[in-house]
């Protein structure tokens, strides 16, 4: 399957989770470098310490069966705030960037909604090109007419496999094009998430500086034991 929705625990300061932690603040990167694709995304992204997370690294790799946090990009949190957005686009990274020595390719996306977000609040994860029931969810024999839609629900989170097409020799599967809807301006409030890029191998972390996977064993240790 392309992607599946989870349940995650969150705590009522999960609004607010920028500034918990020692974080780097930046514009939301895009994987293509110049004016039009840095166009295509309008948000703000903060960069945590493997060390500052250890709910969201222990979850996230229980899910996908991993014994380690070695191949995990940074954890991020992402603001939209109202009228902002990510266009359409791929997680896979071409050629120029999917290298051995830094990783290499993503082979898994996970977003986590840290808010709530109505249909008419925007928002919302558009998936172009696949298909996933009607706009209420009712069996119809128009179902395939229907983009898959994911709308902010605090607690739950989308998991996909942006480069598991199976084509050789392309590197990213098309299927998992997709967009961060727009938030309305009349929305009650802005659009949080957090998110993660799993690597094929072990990956080098860049922000904040200093950060390490290494670090987080003792928190994360904690957290498993406090169960």
């Amino acid at each position: 399957d392309a992607y599946v929705s989870m349940s995650s625990s969150s705590s009522d300061d999960d609004d607010d989770s920028s500034s918990k932690f020692d974080i780097l603040t930046s514009r939301s990167p895009t994987v293509g470098k110049d004016s039009a694709a840095k166009a295509q995304r309008t948000s703000t992204t903060y960069y945590h310490h493997f060390h500052a997370v250890p709910e969201l690294m222990a979850k996230a790799s229980r899910l996908l069966g991993l014994e380690t946090i070695g191949r995990w990009e940074e954890p991020q949190t992402v603001r939209y705030q109202r009228g902002e957005k990510f266009t359409w686009h791929l997680d896979a990274l071409g050629p120029t960037e999917n290298k051995a020595d830094l990783g290499g390719q993503r082979l898994a996306t996970l977003l986590v909604y840290l808010t709530d977000l109505e249909v008419e609040e925007g928002g919302a994860t558009l998936f172009r090109d696949l298909r996933c029931g009607t706009e209420d969810d009712a069996p119809s024999s128009t179902a395939d007419d229907v983009p898959l839609r994911v709308q902010p629900r605090k607690g739950t989170a989308v998991l996909f496999f942006p480069a598991a097409g199976g084509i050789p020799d392309t590197p990213f599967d098309i299927r998992t094009l997709h967009s961060g809807q727009a938030v309305s301006t009349n929305a009650s409030h802005d659009k949080w998430i957090a998110q993660l890029w799993l690597r094929e191998g072990a990956y080098t972390p860049t922000a904040p500086p200093g950060n390490k996977h290494e670090e987080a064993r003792e928190s994360i240790t904690k957290y498993c034991e406090s169960f």
